[in-house]
Order: structure tokens, then sequence, then C-alpha cells
């Protein structure tokens, strides 16, 4: 049948549609509805068979299709096209493409053209940027186009072919997210490495992820940490070095602590509103949304919880795929922060171990050797007195046997409370002590000492007149040192002796000095602070002084430090931090 006997054809326009236009679903209906003669293209009768052909083609696919006609290109398409087009339809059926596609249509200019002048084209999993959900979306297709000739031999319209694959580009992209994720994280061994690893990842896809935060809260501490970051400038009101762990009302920027509560994700919106100067990311549309996730550490570090801040794109919907994206990311960060911690606390502990076993090792070869000399001369001694008769040799054997008693018994002694300092159970109480309190008892234990050698011992505690520290071991600390320096007195001299305290920062600094012989510190530093040494062979001792001290005030977070001159003293400096008493 010609043109023109459509033209010139008796039925009604209703009825011309349904004959050309039978079947094609949805669309089929809704062409055969729409008064054509309303639209620029005029009544059914009066269209080029051309166009009818390529509309019935159309109606009669499944595949995706789209007829663009005539000049303004007026929209015809099938069902599989109509889902494509979401909000834009239906009101696309029947009207020029422009008004539509406003927000494309430089780009869709360049496909059109083109093909208007006779020239198909053909793009696969191409970016698209359409508005079809009330914003500017992020799609991808795989389309073609092809010129539709009319009856003079022009192009009257373009015939297109499309199928959506943005959910296909999207999860090809997310799946290398997640293998960079399991790459850049997998030889992490410190749990700071772990965290700049993580973002480094996370930063390969600014599509999905135009920025993300770690913060770390460590219980019961007021705050909560950052200590990764991407996307964002750290510091800022948009990145905060920190944030509170507890409720504060009204308060703006991120709520990170209704997610330390609750362990729950959070979705926070409107993200303009709360902190400004938003960076664009990939687009140009700032992010306006951003996840709260607690990652899950606990069975590494039961005191600590991780949360992970994620900016979601603004031209993705948050769909089910995206949340479980969203998800996986998040797993993927706790298993890797925990791995790391797991890994580092393993290494931590099996250094710790064998520093143990040597310090066993060495600990128990040096009470071998210690020992031996005593208990070898109490065998001797022991046999002298009994092979003496009554008299005066075998006094002063028993003499001897007692005298070296007592040395062993000190030497004991002196082990256990090594032992104890080191592996101790309960650490004593803290509590505020007052160094003239403690100055006072260490002074009456030494006095006859003292006396003995004309000794003057004084001190100096206005600057700071106490320490939170237990009792106990600030005066086995100061008996140490005070002993020491009237032991090692100079001969040529009586020995002077000056305790004093300050502060220095957080702080509390305690001194002690003599005019003393001296240490030559570059020839002794490295084994004063080791067991059983003595500098010299003058005086009686075991040698463990200042080996337990050292111990005791580099297990309470303190340092102990020497500076001395031969010929001239020794001052030795203990440096204890401030805490605050339970």
């Amino acid at each position: 049948m010609s043109f023109s006997a459509f033209s010139d054809d008796p039925l009604a326009d209703a009825d011309l549609t349904a004959r050309l236009f039978p079947g094609g679903g949805e669309m089929g209906a809704r062409i055969r509805q729409l008064d054509w003669s309303k639209t620029l293209l005029g009544p059914v009768r009066t269209w080029p068979p051309s166009l009818r052909t390529a509309v019935g083609i159309m109606l009669g696919s499944r595949f995706p299709m789209m007829v663009h006609w005539g000049p303004e290109l007026v929209h015809f398409y099938n069902d599989g096209y109509a889902t494509i087009l979401q909000a834009k339809h239906p009101g696309a059926l029947g009207q020029p493409a422009e008004p539509w596609w406003r927000e494309m249509w430089p780009f869709l200019l360049t496909i059109f053209e083109p093909v208007l002048t006779g020239q198909p084209t053909f793009f696969e999993n191409s970016l698209v940027l359409p508005n079809r959900q009330g914003f500017v979306e992020e799609a991808y297709f795989t389309f073609s186009h092809s010129p539709i000739y009319d009856e003079s031999g022009q192009v009257g319209g373009i015939f297109v072919t499309a199928l959506e694959t943005t959910a296909t580009v999207l999860q090809q992209r997310r799946l290398a997210l997640l293998s960079q994720l399991t790459v850049q994280t997998a030889l992490s061994v410190l749990p700071a490495e772990a965290a700049q690893h993580l973002m480094a990842a996370l930063a390969t896809n600014e599509a999905d992820l135009p920025f993300a935060l770690l913060y770390t809260h460590e219980a019961p501490a007021p705050h909560a940490q950052l200590r990764a970051w991407f996307g964002l400038p750290a510091g800022e009101p948009s990145a905060p070095a920190t944030l509170p762990a507890a409720f504060e009302p009204d308060a703006a920027g991120w709520p990170l602590a209704e997610v330390l509560h609750t362990r729950q994700a959070l979705l926070l919106e409107k993200l303009p509103e709360r902190v400004q100067h938003w960076p664009a990311g990939a687009w140009p549309e700032p992010p306006t949304r951003a996840l709260l996730v607690p990652l899950l550490t606990e069975p590494v570090s039961p005191n600590v919880t991780q949360v992970l801040i994620l900016g979601l794109c603004a031209r993705r919907p948050l769909d089910e795929a995206y949340r479980a994206f969203l998800d996986l990311v998040a797993d993927y960060a706790g298993r890797a922060l925990t791995r790391a911690a797991a890994t580092y606390e393993a290494q931590r502990l099996n250094q710790a171990l064998r520093e143990a076993n040597a310090s066993l090792d060495s600990f128990v070869h040096i009470v071998a050797h210690d020992l031996k000399g005593p208990t070898t001369n109490l065998r001797g001694l022991l046999e002298v007195f009994h092979e003496e008769a009554p008299g005066p040799n075998r006094d002063q054997a028993w003499s001897l046997l007692t005298r070296e008693v007592h040395r062993l018994t000190g030497t004991v002694q002196g082990l256990l409370q090594v032992l104890h300092a080191q592996h101790g159970a309960a650490m004593p109480t803290l509590e505020a002590v007052p160094f003239a309190e403690v100055f006072t008892t260490v002074q009456a234990e030494v006095a006859a000492l003292q006396h003995q050698h004309y000794g003057q011992l004084t001190a100096d505690f206005w600057a700071a007149p106490q320490v939170v520290f237990p009792r106990v071991y600030l005066e086995s600390i100061l008996k140490n040192l005070v002993h020491n320096a009237l032991k090692y007195r100079s001969p040529e001299r009586a020995p002077v002796i000056h305790v004093s305290s300050h502060r220095q920062g957080a702080a509390v600094v305690l001194t002690v000095t003599d005019n003393g012989r001296g240490i030559d510190l570059p020839r002794d530093r490295q084994k004063l602070f080791q067991p059983f040494t003595r500098l010299t062979a003058e005086g009686e001792g075991a040698g463990l002084g200042l080996h337990l001290i050292d111990t005791i005030i580099r297990q309470r977070g303190g340092v102990l430090d020497v500076r001395s001159t031969p010929g001239i003293g020794t001052t030795f400096t203990i440096t204890l931090p401030e805490v605050v008493a339970g």
C-alpha cells in the first residue's frame, strides 16, 4: 500500500493508528492513544512510510529502542527504552528531544550530527549523565545510532538501540577497589601502615568515594583521633584532628559519638549545612551525604573502636548495590586493620618473650656465677670450723662464716627484689607522696653511715613538693642512690649529698648529686645498670641496686639518667611522668 493510500484511508485516525501499530505493550498502547494531530508530526495518516516502518520495527522489539524523527528529533520509544527513561517516561513520547535532554544536550549533539549526515555511531560502556531521578546521574550505556532515510533519500530520523550497562561498569569499578584494598593492606605490619594503605586504596575510586576519614577511639578517652584520611583537608572543620566521644547537644560536624554509642552505621545527609567548603571530587557536584560505619576490631582490641566515614557520590543513588559495596568496603577495612593489629601484637609479644627468655638466661647465668663464690666460701669455712679446736682460730672462722651468710642473705634478698619489680603480681598503690617524708625516712636509715664518714645530706623540694608514685618504690630509689653516694665517697673529702626536685613540663624530676669519686661513663655506662655489676672492688654489695631502681622507674614510664665526672662527683636524674592518684 502506498503512502497516498494511507493518507486517503477513510478510517478514523484512531482506527488507522491501531491498524498500523498493533501490539507493542505499554508503549504501543500509548502511541495509539496519543492525539498526534496536536504534536509537531501531525496526524498518523500524514506520516511517511519510512517513519511508520521504523516505529513498527521499534515496537516489535523487546530490545530497548528509540526513534527520533524530523528536524526537532521527536521521540518514539518502546517498553525496553521506557525503563531507561525512568522519570522522563511517559512525558517524552511525541516531544522534541532537546527540552527533555537539556542537561546533556551538547553531548547528544556530538552523536546526532554525524548520524544526520548518514554516518552511524556505536559506543560501548559510554558515560552518560542524564537527569532521570531529579538529579544528574552517572550512567553507562552501550548504544548505536543509525540514520533513517525518508522517501526523498534524505536522513529523516535516527534509529537508536541502547543497553544500559551502569550496573556492570560500577560492579567492575567497585571490584577493582576491593582488590586494591586486599593488595594494599596485605603486607601492612603496623596498624598505622594499614590505615594509610587503606586510604590509598580507597582513593583509587573517587567516583564512588569522594572522601574518607578514619577515626580511632580508645576507651575511656574523651576524644577520638583522626588516623588517616583522603579527599578532605586534615585539621580543618571538615576533618578535625579530634572528635568528642560523648554526646554534645546541638553539636555540628560529625556525630561520631552516636556511632560509638549505637555501634550502628549512620547515614548523614545535608553535609554542606554542617560543614562548609566541601571538595567536588571527581564530579562538579560536591558530595552531600556520608556514611559513618563502625569497624569490627573487638577480638584484638576490645577497648578500641574504629569509625570509617565514607563520602557518597552525588551522582549515584544509595541503592541496594551501592549499600552492599559500602558494607564490603567496611568489612575489608575492618579485617585489614584487625589483621595488622593482631600481627603487630603477635610480633610485640614474640619480641617480649625473646627478651624475657634472654633476660632469664642471663639472670640464671649471673645467679649461678655470683652464688658459686659464697657457697664455696661457706663450704670451706664450715670445714675449717669443724677441723679447728675451740680457740681463736675457730672463733675467727665462725666470724667469717657469719659474715659470708649475711652477704649471701643480702644477695638473695636483692634477687627477690629484682624479681618482684620485674614480675611481681600487684603494683603498689599510687599515692601523692611528699618528698620530704621520704627523705626523712631515708636519712634515718643511713644516719649511722653518714655520721661515720662525716657526711652532709641536704634537700630542697620547694619547686616540686610531691609526686604521685608508689611510696615503697620511691623510698627504695632514694635509699639506693643516697647509700651509694656514701659508700662510693671520695677518699679525699667528706661526702656531700644534695637531693632536690623540680617540674619539667608535665613531669616531676628528682636529682641526687654527690661529690664522690665519680664514674667513667664512656667506659662504664653500658654496664652501669646491669644486674650484679660493681664498678669497684671496694665496699660490699651484690651490684643489684642500680639495676633495681632502673627497672622500677622504667616500669612506671620514667627515665633514669646519670651525669658524672671522675674525681668531681655524680648526679642521678629521675624523670617521672605526672599521673593522677587513684
